[in-house]
Protein backbone atom coordinates (compact mmCIF):
# COMPACT_ATOMS: atom_id res chain seq x y z
CA UNK A 1 0.00 0.00 0.00
CA UNK A 2 2.39 2.96 0.13
CA UNK A 3 -0.60 5.21 -0.32
CA UNK A 4 -3.50 4.51 1.93
CA UNK A 5 -5.04 7.63 0.54
CA UNK A 6 -4.65 6.06 -2.99
CA UNK A 7 -6.44 4.20 -1.27
CA UNK A 8 -13.52 -9.94 5.41
CA UNK A 9 -15.10 -14.31 7.34
CA UNK A 10 -17.77 -17.73 10.28
CA UNK A 11 -19.21 -22.59 14.34
CA UNK A 12 -22.67 -22.22 15.53
CA UNK A 13 -24.50 -18.93 15.70
CA UNK A 14 -24.70 -16.91 18.87
CA UNK A 15 -27.68 -15.08 20.33
CA UNK A 16 -28.20 -11.62 18.90
CA UNK A 17 -25.71 -9.16 20.38
CA UNK A 18 -26.99 -5.74 21.34
CA UNK A 19 -24.70 -2.73 21.00
CA UNK A 20 -24.44 -2.39 24.78
CA UNK A 21 -23.33 -6.01 25.08
CA UNK A 22 -20.26 -5.78 22.86
CA UNK A 23 -17.35 -6.28 25.20
CA UNK A 24 -14.26 -4.27 24.47
CA UNK A 25 -11.02 -5.81 25.63
CA UNK A 26 -7.61 -4.24 25.22
CA UNK A 27 -4.82 -6.69 24.48
CA UNK A 28 -1.46 -6.34 26.18
CA UNK A 29 0.30 -3.20 24.95
CA UNK A 30 3.74 -3.25 23.40
CA UNK A 31 6.30 -2.87 26.19
CA UNK A 32 8.46 -0.85 23.83
CA UNK A 33 5.84 1.89 23.58
CA UNK A 34 4.47 1.83 27.12
CA UNK A 35 7.61 3.57 28.32
CA UNK A 36 6.48 6.64 26.38
CA UNK A 37 3.53 7.14 28.70
CA UNK A 38 -0.14 7.58 27.96
CA UNK A 39 -3.12 5.29 28.08
CA UNK A 40 -4.25 2.83 25.46
CA UNK A 41 -6.94 3.80 23.00
CA UNK A 42 -10.32 5.36 23.62
CA UNK A 43 -11.12 5.76 27.30
CA UNK A 44 -14.73 5.92 28.44
CA UNK A 45 -17.62 7.20 26.33
CA UNK A 46 -15.79 9.08 23.58
CA UNK A 47 -17.83 11.59 21.65
CA UNK A 48 -19.32 9.95 18.58
CA UNK A 49 -17.52 11.13 15.46
CA UNK A 50 -16.15 14.49 16.68
CA UNK A 51 -16.06 17.50 14.36
CA UNK A 52 -13.38 17.53 11.68
CA UNK A 53 -10.01 18.13 13.36
CA UNK A 54 -8.07 21.25 12.53
CA UNK A 55 -4.64 21.03 10.86
CA UNK A 56 -4.71 17.27 11.09
CA UNK A 57 -4.94 17.21 14.87
CA UNK A 58 -7.68 15.90 17.12
CA UNK A 59 -9.51 17.87 19.76
CA UNK A 60 -7.41 18.37 22.86
CA UNK A 61 -8.33 16.34 25.90
CA UNK A 62 -10.96 14.20 24.20
CA UNK A 63 -10.89 10.47 24.91
CA UNK A 64 -9.25 8.48 22.18
CA UNK A 65 -7.05 11.33 20.94
CA UNK A 66 -3.30 11.01 20.45
CA UNK A 67 -0.76 11.93 23.07
CA UNK A 68 -0.31 11.17 26.76
CA UNK A 69 -3.61 11.23 28.67
CA UNK A 70 -5.39 12.33 25.51
CA UNK A 71 -3.69 15.74 25.47
CA UNK A 72 -2.55 16.96 22.09
CA UNK A 73 -0.58 15.03 19.51
CA UNK A 74 1.48 11.91 20.10
CA UNK A 75 4.63 10.91 18.22
CA UNK A 76 4.69 12.52 14.82
CA UNK A 77 6.36 9.65 13.02
CA UNK A 78 9.30 10.45 10.77
CA UNK A 79 9.84 14.14 9.93
CA UNK A 80 7.98 15.55 6.96
CA UNK A 81 9.51 14.59 3.66
CA UNK A 82 10.92 17.81 2.32
CA UNK A 83 14.01 16.95 0.30
CA UNK A 84 14.62 17.98 -3.31
CA UNK A 85 12.39 15.17 -4.54
CA UNK A 86 9.37 15.80 -2.33
CA UNK A 87 6.01 17.24 -3.35
CA UNK A 88 7.45 19.40 -6.08
CA UNK A 89 8.84 16.25 -7.68
CA UNK A 90 5.38 14.76 -8.10
CA UNK A 91 5.52 12.08 -5.44
CA UNK A 92 2.30 10.21 -4.71
CA UNK A 93 3.26 10.10 -1.04
CA UNK A 94 3.54 13.88 -0.88
CA UNK A 95 -0.21 14.15 -1.04
CA UNK A 96 -1.01 11.53 1.57
CA UNK A 97 -1.99 11.98 5.19
CA UNK A 98 0.53 9.60 6.82
CA UNK A 99 -2.18 8.32 9.17
CA UNK A 100 -4.23 7.24 6.16
CA UNK A 101 -7.34 9.30 6.93
CA UNK A 102 -9.30 9.86 3.68
CA UNK A 103 -10.64 13.38 3.09
CA UNK A 104 -14.20 12.27 2.32
CA UNK A 105 -14.80 11.69 6.05
CA UNK A 106 -14.90 15.48 6.43
CA UNK A 107 -17.64 15.88 3.81
CA UNK A 108 -21.41 15.59 4.40
CA UNK A 109 -22.37 11.93 3.94
CA UNK A 110 -25.02 10.87 1.39
CA UNK A 111 -28.49 10.68 2.90
CA UNK A 112 -30.39 7.40 3.33
CA UNK A 113 -31.20 4.61 5.78
CA UNK A 114 -28.54 3.87 8.39
CA UNK A 115 -27.03 0.49 9.28
CA UNK A 116 -27.97 0.24 12.94
CA UNK A 117 -28.40 -3.43 13.95
CA UNK A 118 -25.53 -5.38 15.50
CA UNK A 119 -24.31 -8.66 14.10
CA UNK A 120 -23.10 -11.72 16.01
CA UNK A 121 -19.40 -11.06 16.23
CA UNK A 122 -17.61 -11.79 19.50
CA UNK A 123 -15.83 -9.42 21.90
CA UNK A 124 -13.72 -6.71 20.28
CA UNK A 125 -10.06 -6.50 21.22
CA UNK A 126 -7.94 -3.39 20.79
CA UNK A 127 -4.49 -4.51 19.66
CA UNK A 128 -2.71 -1.14 19.84
CA UNK A 129 -2.40 1.67 22.35
CA UNK A 130 -1.32 5.25 22.86
CA UNK A 131 0.75 7.05 21.98
CA UNK A 132 1.72 5.18 18.81
CA UNK A 133 -1.65 3.80 17.69
CA UNK A 134 -1.93 1.41 14.74
CA UNK A 135 -2.56 1.58 11.00
CA UNK A 136 -3.23 -0.59 7.92
CA UNK A 137 -3.57 -3.98 9.69
CA UNK A 138 -3.59 -7.34 7.95
CA UNK A 139 -4.50 -10.78 9.31
CA UNK A 140 -3.67 -14.31 8.14
CA UNK A 141 -4.66 -17.71 9.55
CA UNK A 142 -1.70 -20.07 9.64
CA UNK A 143 -0.98 -23.68 10.53
CA UNK A 144 -3.13 -25.03 13.40
CA UNK A 145 -5.32 -21.92 13.09
CA UNK A 146 -2.64 -19.67 14.56
CA UNK A 147 -3.54 -16.04 13.81
CA UNK A 148 -0.91 -13.62 12.58
CA UNK A 149 -1.62 -9.87 12.62
CA UNK A 150 0.63 -7.13 11.27
CA UNK A 151 0.22 -3.35 11.26
CA UNK A 152 2.43 -0.30 11.58
CA UNK A 153 2.51 2.24 14.39
CA UNK A 154 3.85 5.81 14.45
CA UNK A 155 6.88 6.44 16.67
CA UNK A 156 9.36 9.29 16.83
CA UNK A 157 11.82 7.04 14.96
CA UNK A 158 9.44 6.24 12.14
CA UNK A 159 6.42 4.22 11.11
CA UNK A 160 7.34 0.76 12.38
CA UNK A 161 5.71 -2.58 11.49
CA UNK A 162 4.63 -4.90 14.34
CA UNK A 163 3.61 -8.56 14.40
CA UNK A 164 1.32 -10.22 16.96
CA UNK A 165 0.27 -13.88 17.26
CA UNK A 166 -2.79 -15.59 18.74
CA UNK A 167 -2.76 -19.35 19.33
CA UNK A 168 -6.23 -19.51 20.92
CA UNK A 169 -8.47 -18.24 18.11
CA UNK A 170 -8.07 -14.59 19.00
CA UNK A 171 -8.61 -14.97 22.73
CA UNK A 172 -5.20 -13.56 23.61
CA UNK A 173 -2.30 -12.07 21.69
CA UNK A 174 1.47 -12.07 22.03
CA UNK A 175 3.38 -8.87 22.68
CA UNK A 176 4.15 -6.96 19.47
CA UNK A 177 7.36 -7.88 17.69
CA UNK A 178 9.05 -5.40 15.38
CA UNK A 179 9.89 -6.43 11.83
CA UNK A 180 11.38 -4.74 8.80
CA UNK A 181 13.30 -1.48 9.04
CA UNK A 182 13.55 0.39 12.35
CA UNK A 183 13.26 3.93 10.95
CA UNK A 184 11.63 6.04 8.24
CA UNK A 185 8.32 4.99 6.75
CA UNK A 186 7.42 1.30 6.62
CA UNK A 187 3.97 1.20 5.05
CA UNK A 188 1.46 -1.23 3.63
CA UNK A 189 2.48 -4.58 5.10
CA UNK A 190 0.87 -7.54 3.33
CA UNK A 191 1.03 -11.00 4.87
CA UNK A 192 0.94 -14.64 3.77
CA UNK A 193 0.90 -17.61 6.17
CA UNK A 194 2.40 -20.74 4.57
CA UNK A 195 1.75 -24.44 5.16
CA UNK A 196 5.21 -24.97 6.68
CA UNK A 197 4.38 -22.53 9.49
CA UNK A 198 6.42 -19.65 8.11
CA UNK A 199 4.98 -16.21 7.40
CA UNK A 200 5.95 -13.85 4.60
CA UNK A 201 5.45 -10.08 4.76
CA UNK A 202 6.12 -7.54 2.02
CA UNK A 203 6.08 -3.80 2.66
CA UNK A 204 7.11 -0.43 1.23
CA UNK A 205 10.04 1.44 2.78
CA UNK A 206 10.20 5.17 1.97
CA UNK A 207 13.05 7.59 2.66
CA UNK A 208 12.85 11.29 3.46
CA UNK A 209 13.01 12.32 -0.21
CA UNK A 210 10.11 9.97 -1.11
CA UNK A 211 12.27 7.46 -2.93
CA UNK A 212 11.11 4.02 -1.85
CA UNK A 213 11.60 0.28 -2.39
CA UNK A 214 9.64 -2.88 -1.75
CA UNK A 215 11.00 -5.38 0.76
CA UNK A 216 10.29 -8.94 1.90
CA UNK A 217 10.91 -10.54 5.29
CA UNK A 218 10.11 -14.06 6.54
CA UNK A 219 9.04 -15.22 10.01
CA UNK A 220 10.41 -18.64 10.92
CA UNK A 221 11.23 -20.31 14.23
CA UNK A 222 10.08 -17.28 16.16
CA UNK A 223 12.13 -14.58 14.44
CA UNK A 224 12.02 -12.35 11.38
CA UNK A 225 14.68 -12.40 8.69
CA UNK A 226 16.62 -9.37 7.54
CA UNK A 227 14.57 -7.50 4.93
CA UNK A 228 15.40 -8.36 1.31
CA UNK A 229 14.79 -5.73 -1.40
CA UNK A 230 12.28 -6.65 -4.09
CA UNK A 231 12.59 -3.54 -6.24
CA UNK A 232 15.69 -1.78 -7.64
CA UNK A 233 17.61 0.97 -5.89
CA UNK A 234 16.99 3.44 -8.71
CA UNK A 235 15.76 6.48 -6.78
CA UNK A 236 12.19 5.86 -7.89
CA UNK A 237 8.98 5.44 -5.98
CA UNK A 238 6.97 2.25 -5.38
CA UNK A 239 3.83 1.38 -3.45
CA UNK A 240 0.85 -0.90 -2.95
CA UNK A 241 3.00 -4.03 -2.68
CA UNK A 242 1.07 -7.30 -2.25
CA UNK A 243 2.13 -10.93 -2.19
CA UNK A 244 0.55 -14.37 -2.60
CA UNK A 245 1.91 -17.87 -2.22
CA UNK A 246 1.71 -19.94 -5.41
CA UNK A 247 2.90 -23.57 -5.51
CA UNK A 248 5.39 -24.85 -2.93
CA UNK A 249 7.66 -21.99 -1.91
CA UNK A 250 6.63 -19.91 -4.90
CA UNK A 251 5.43 -16.30 -4.51
CA UNK A 252 3.75 -13.73 -6.73
CA UNK A 253 4.47 -10.06 -5.99
CA UNK A 254 2.59 -7.08 -7.46
CA UNK A 255 3.21 -3.37 -6.88
CA UNK A 256 3.13 0.07 -8.53
CA UNK A 257 6.27 2.01 -9.47
CA UNK A 258 7.41 5.17 -11.20
CA UNK A 259 10.27 7.62 -11.42
CA UNK A 260 10.06 10.63 -9.14
CA UNK A 261 8.62 13.57 -11.00
CA UNK A 262 5.19 14.92 -12.00
CA UNK A 263 5.69 13.84 -15.61
CA UNK A 264 5.79 10.15 -14.62
CA UNK A 265 2.87 7.81 -13.91
CA UNK A 266 2.61 4.77 -11.65
CA UNK A 267 2.83 1.49 -13.53
CA UNK A 268 1.55 -1.86 -12.22
CA UNK A 269 4.40 -4.40 -12.17
CA UNK A 270 4.92 -7.99 -11.05
CA UNK A 271 7.67 -10.39 -10.04
CA UNK A 272 7.55 -14.16 -9.49
CA UNK A 273 9.59 -16.31 -7.13
CA UNK A 274 9.86 -19.95 -8.24
CA UNK A 275 11.28 -21.18 -4.94
CA UNK A 276 14.86 -20.41 -5.95
CA UNK A 277 15.03 -17.17 -7.89
CA UNK A 278 13.05 -14.00 -8.57
CA UNK A 279 12.07 -13.05 -12.10
CA UNK A 280 12.78 -9.61 -13.49
CA UNK A 281 10.03 -7.00 -12.96
CA UNK A 282 7.32 -7.24 -15.63
CA UNK A 283 4.84 -4.42 -16.36
CA UNK A 284 1.09 -5.06 -16.43
CA UNK A 285 0.09 -1.49 -17.37
CA UNK A 286 1.70 0.83 -19.91
CA UNK A 287 2.25 3.84 -17.66
CA UNK A 288 0.26 6.30 -19.75
CA UNK A 289 -2.16 6.66 -16.81
CA UNK A 290 -1.55 6.04 -13.13
CA UNK A 291 -2.06 2.54 -11.71
CA UNK A 292 -3.31 2.22 -8.12
CA UNK A 293 -4.39 -0.28 -5.44
CA UNK A 294 -2.88 -3.57 -6.47
CA UNK A 295 -3.74 -6.90 -4.88
CA UNK A 296 -2.97 -10.57 -5.50
CA UNK A 297 -4.37 -13.67 -3.77
CA UNK A 298 -3.99 -17.45 -4.11
CA UNK A 299 -6.61 -19.90 -5.33
CA UNK A 300 -6.81 -23.39 -3.79
CA UNK A 301 -4.96 -24.87 -6.80
CA UNK A 302 -1.97 -22.54 -6.43
CA UNK A 303 -2.88 -20.19 -9.27
CA UNK A 304 -3.45 -16.53 -8.40
CA UNK A 305 -5.74 -13.65 -9.30
CA UNK A 306 -4.42 -10.10 -9.22
CA UNK A 307 -6.06 -6.73 -9.69
CA UNK A 308 -5.41 -3.02 -9.89
CA UNK A 309 -7.16 0.13 -11.14
CA UNK A 310 -6.12 2.74 -13.68
CA UNK A 311 -6.99 6.42 -13.82
CA UNK A 312 -6.83 9.68 -11.91
CA UNK A 313 -6.45 9.32 -8.16
CA UNK A 314 -9.64 10.24 -6.31
CA UNK A 315 -11.82 9.74 -9.36
CA UNK A 316 -13.72 6.75 -10.76
CA UNK A 317 -11.05 4.40 -12.10
CA UNK A 318 -11.00 1.41 -14.45
CA UNK A 319 -10.66 -1.97 -12.74
CA UNK A 320 -8.39 -4.63 -14.23
CA UNK A 321 -8.05 -8.27 -13.20
CA UNK A 322 -5.32 -10.64 -14.35
CA UNK A 323 -4.97 -14.41 -13.94
CA UNK A 324 -1.60 -15.91 -13.02
CA UNK A 325 -0.33 -19.51 -13.23
CA UNK A 326 3.09 -21.09 -12.95
CA UNK A 327 5.37 -18.06 -13.02
CA UNK A 328 3.52 -15.76 -15.42
CA UNK A 329 0.45 -13.58 -15.68
CA UNK A 330 -1.94 -13.60 -18.61
CA UNK A 331 -3.12 -10.41 -20.31
CA UNK A 332 -5.03 -8.03 -17.99
CA UNK A 333 -8.83 -8.03 -18.33
CA UNK A 334 -10.77 -4.76 -18.22
CA UNK A 335 -13.74 -5.80 -16.09
CA UNK A 336 -15.13 -2.27 -15.90
CA UNK A 337 -16.00 -2.57 -19.58
CA UNK A 338 -18.64 -5.18 -18.76
CA UNK A 339 -19.34 -4.06 -15.19
CA UNK A 340 -18.59 -1.08 -12.96
CA UNK A 341 -15.59 1.12 -12.32
CA UNK A 342 -13.88 1.11 -8.95
CA UNK A 343 -10.82 0.39 -6.87
CA UNK A 344 -9.13 -1.76 -4.23
CA UNK A 345 -10.11 -5.28 -5.40
CA UNK A 346 -10.15 -8.19 -2.95
CA UNK A 347 -10.82 -11.84 -3.68
CA UNK A 348 -12.23 -15.07 -2.28
CA UNK A 349 -12.00 -18.46 -4.02
CA UNK A 350 -14.28 -21.48 -3.66
CA UNK A 351 -13.16 -25.04 -4.29
CA UNK A 352 -15.66 -25.40 -7.13
CA UNK A 353 -13.65 -22.87 -9.13
CA UNK A 354 -15.87 -19.87 -8.42
CA UNK A 355 -13.96 -16.62 -7.99
CA UNK A 356 -15.44 -13.70 -6.02
CA UNK A 357 -14.12 -10.16 -6.35
CA UNK A 358 -15.25 -7.12 -4.35
CA UNK A 359 -14.34 -3.46 -4.76
CA UNK A 360 -15.74 0.00 -4.07
CA UNK A 361 -16.75 2.77 -6.43
CA UNK A 362 -16.46 6.53 -6.12
CA UNK A 363 -18.67 9.21 -7.65
CA UNK A 364 -17.09 12.65 -7.65
CA UNK A 365 -14.52 11.43 -5.17
CA UNK A 366 -17.13 10.01 -2.80
CA UNK A 367 -17.17 6.24 -2.13
CA UNK A 368 -20.81 5.17 -2.22
CA UNK A 369 -21.00 1.67 -3.71
CA UNK A 370 -19.68 -1.74 -2.60
CA UNK A 371 -19.72 -4.10 -5.57
CA UNK A 372 -19.30 -7.88 -5.82
CA UNK A 373 -18.94 -10.03 -8.90
CA UNK A 374 -18.48 -13.79 -9.34
CA UNK A 375 -17.21 -15.89 -12.20
CA UNK A 376 -15.10 -18.75 -13.47
CA UNK A 377 -12.22 -18.79 -15.92
CA UNK A 378 -12.41 -15.06 -16.51
CA UNK A 379 -16.12 -15.09 -17.39
CA UNK A 380 -17.78 -12.77 -14.92
CA UNK A 381 -21.44 -12.65 -13.93
CA UNK A 382 -23.58 -9.66 -13.06
CA UNK A 383 -22.40 -6.97 -10.65
CA UNK A 384 -24.33 -6.94 -7.36
CA UNK A 385 -24.32 -4.21 -4.70
CA UNK A 386 -24.66 -5.41 -1.08
CA UNK A 387 -24.57 -1.77 0.13
CA UNK A 388 -27.49 -0.71 -2.08
CA UNK A 389 -30.27 1.21 -0.37
CA UNK A 390 -28.21 2.53 2.54
CA UNK A 391 -26.98 6.07 3.06
CA UNK A 392 -23.48 7.09 4.01
CA UNK A 393 -20.11 6.33 2.52
CA UNK A 394 -19.16 2.70 1.76
CA UNK A 395 -15.50 1.81 1.27
CA UNK A 396 -12.56 -0.57 1.76
CA UNK A 397 -14.25 -3.98 1.35
CA UNK A 398 -12.62 -7.37 1.91
CA UNK A 399 -14.12 -10.84 1.51
CA UNK A 400 -13.39 -14.42 2.60
CA UNK A 401 -15.06 -17.80 2.10
CA UNK A 402 -15.14 -20.86 4.37
CA UNK A 403 -15.17 -24.58 3.54
CA UNK A 404 -18.98 -24.59 3.29
CA UNK A 405 -18.88 -21.90 0.61
CA UNK A 406 -20.24 -19.18 2.93
CA UNK A 407 -18.93 -15.75 1.99
CA UNK A 408 -18.33 -12.96 4.51
CA UNK A 409 -18.02 -9.44 3.12
CA UNK A 410 -16.77 -6.66 5.41
CA UNK A 411 -16.49 -2.94 4.65
CA UNK A 412 -16.28 0.49 6.22
CA UNK A 413 -19.40 2.64 6.56
CA UNK A 414 -19.71 6.30 7.54
CA UNK A 415 -23.07 8.10 7.74
CA UNK A 416 -21.63 11.19 9.42
CA UNK A 417 -23.45 10.68 12.74
CA UNK A 418 -22.38 7.05 12.93
CA UNK A 419 -19.42 5.19 11.46
CA UNK A 420 -18.52 1.53 12.00
CA UNK A 421 -17.27 -1.60 10.27
CA UNK A 422 -20.21 -3.54 8.76
CA UNK A 423 -20.69 -6.90 7.04
CA UNK A 424 -22.96 -9.11 4.96
CA UNK A 425 -23.15 -12.92 4.59
CA UNK A 426 -23.88 -14.93 1.45
CA UNK A 427 -24.63 -18.67 1.76
CA UNK A 428 -25.44 -19.00 -1.93
CA UNK A 429 -28.85 -17.34 -1.71
CA UNK A 430 -27.78 -13.71 -1.96
CA UNK A 431 -26.29 -11.14 0.36
CA UNK A 432 -27.86 -10.64 3.79
CA UNK A 433 -28.92 -7.28 5.23
CA UNK A 434 -25.79 -5.39 6.35
CA UNK A 435 -25.13 -5.42 10.10
CA UNK A 436 -22.49 -3.87 12.29
CA UNK A 437 -19.34 -5.82 13.09
CA UNK A 438 -18.81 -3.71 16.21
CA UNK A 439 -19.82 -0.49 17.92
CA UNK A 440 -16.47 1.14 18.64
CA UNK A 441 -18.31 4.43 19.02
CA UNK A 442 -15.49 6.76 18.06
CA UNK A 443 -13.71 7.79 14.89
CA UNK A 444 -14.02 6.32 11.43
CA UNK A 445 -13.32 2.71 10.37
CA UNK A 446 -11.19 1.59 7.47
CA UNK A 447 -8.87 -0.88 5.78
CA UNK A 448 -10.30 -4.13 7.09
CA UNK A 449 -8.63 -7.49 6.51
CA UNK A 450 -10.49 -10.80 6.93
CA UNK A 451 -9.46 -14.47 6.91
CA UNK A 452 -11.10 -17.78 7.81
CA UNK A 453 -10.00 -20.71 10.00
CA UNK A 454 -10.48 -24.46 9.64
CA UNK A 455 -13.72 -24.41 11.68
CA UNK A 456 -15.31 -21.95 9.24
CA UNK A 457 -15.11 -18.97 11.61
CA UNK A 458 -14.09 -15.58 10.29
CA UNK A 459 -11.48 -13.26 11.82
CA UNK A 460 -11.38 -9.55 11.01
CA UNK A 461 -8.95 -6.77 11.86
CA UNK A 462 -9.21 -3.08 10.99
CA UNK A 463 -8.12 0.42 12.00
CA UNK A 464 -10.46 3.10 13.34
CA UNK A 465 -9.90 6.66 14.48
CA UNK A 466 -9.51 10.27 13.43
CA UNK A 467 -7.12 12.19 11.22
CA UNK A 468 -3.66 11.76 12.70
CA UNK A 469 -4.48 8.88 15.02
CA UNK A 470 -5.96 5.37 14.70
CA UNK A 471 -6.14 2.18 16.76
CA UNK A 472 -6.27 -1.41 15.50
CA UNK A 473 -9.21 -3.67 16.46
CA UNK A 474 -9.91 -7.39 16.10
CA UNK A 475 -12.97 -9.61 16.46
CA UNK A 476 -14.26 -13.05 15.43
CA UNK A 477 -17.48 -14.35 13.89
CA UNK A 478 -18.28 -17.98 14.67
CA UNK A 479 -19.26 -20.06 11.65
CA UNK A 480 -22.62 -18.66 10.45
Amino acid sequence: MIWMGLWMACGETEPKVNRDDVAMQQAAPDPSVSRQGGQGGPQGPAPKNPPPPQNGQGQRGQPGQPGPQGQGAGPSGPPPMSGPNAATAGSGGAFQDPSGFPPFHDWPAPQGPAITAMGKWGPVQQLTSKPTGGYRPQIAVGVNDVLHAVYYDRTDDGDIIRHRISSDSGGSWSSPQQLGHDSERNWGPDIVARADGSVVVVYDHALEDFSSRGYLTTFQNGSWSQPTPLTPDDGGEIGSGHVAQTVGDGLAYIYIAKKLGPEYKFQARTRWFDGQNWSEPTPLSDGTEDAWHTNVERRPDGSVLAGYDIGTGGAATTLYLVNGEGTAFESPQNVTRSGKSGERPHFAFQKNGMDTVTWFHKEKGQPIHIYVRQGKNGKWGAVVEPSKGYGGYHFDPDVAVNEDGTLCLVWGWDSGDDAEMVYSINKGDGWSTPLKVADINWGKPGLASVDVDSSGSFHVIWNQGIRGYNEVYYTKLEKP
